[in-house]
């Protein structure tokens, strides 16, 4: 596995107190990998990752949990430190980082121009309750644009599930954890290669 692909986990639970004797605000979040070290990249593409989308419930900071197949419900002291469509548009920005292919990334809103945009959308990002226990189920897809002629030449949909390993809110972060992970390993190395095979044949036709 990547390197980044361990590194991604549970990183911390901030805890504020609300004045007035309210419950405190737990706040979540997940690591994201170390910088990568210093290293020529394989080719001179830039590679702009764009704000990823989701639904509502995607854009909120309050950890979600489906109760039933049908009902859902938020945990209202239980919060990320920011909302699943950033974390994991971080988190890929991160993740292809580490992999030395392309000259630079850039983390949208950018405005200099870019060979590559990737754009994501989050589809789930929650605590699953079912008869088999607490799972943490993460949705994602991933588009991939090239910029000079705006061509799709990537796409994919993609859901992991982890089980939670023990009771509680730090349980279903945990499986978050670990299903973010699975589903990174899965989808981005298809995104590198098809950047490699496409700069490869961009450059087998400029040496003709």
């Amino acid at each position: 596995m990547a390197p980044v692909a361990a590194a991604v986990g549970l990183v911390a639970v901030l805890v504020w107190a609300s004045c007035g004797g309210s419950p405190p605000t737990h706040y979540y979040t997940l690591e994201t990998p170390s910088a990568p070290a210093p290293s020529d990249p394989t080719t001179n593409l830039v590679l702009g990752v764009e704000r990823f989308r989701g639904p509502d419930i995607m854009r909120d900071d309050r950890i979600v949990h489906y109760q039933s197949s049908t009902q859902l419900n938020f945990y209202q002291q239980h919060r990320w430190s920011t909302d699943p469509t950033a974390m994991l548009a971080e988190l890929s920005h991160r993740w292809l980082e580490q992999k030395g292919v392309f000259a630079e990334i850039r983390l949208a809103p950018y405005r200099d121009p870019v060979d590559y945009s990737l754009r994501g959308r989050v589809l789930d990002f929650e605590e699953v309750d079912d008869p088999s226990g607490v799972k943490g189920r993460v949705g994602l897809e991933l588009t991939l644009v090239r910029s000079r002629d705006r061509q799709v030449i990537f796409f994919e949909r993609r859901q992991a599930e982890a089980a939670a390993q023990e009771k509680g809110v730090a349980g279903v972060v945990s499986a978050l954890n670990s299903a973010t992970r699975q589903l990174l390993d899965e989808m981005m190395p298809g995104v590198v290669a098809r950047v490699e095979s496409d700069y490869r044949e961009a450059s087998s036709k400029s040496t003709k």
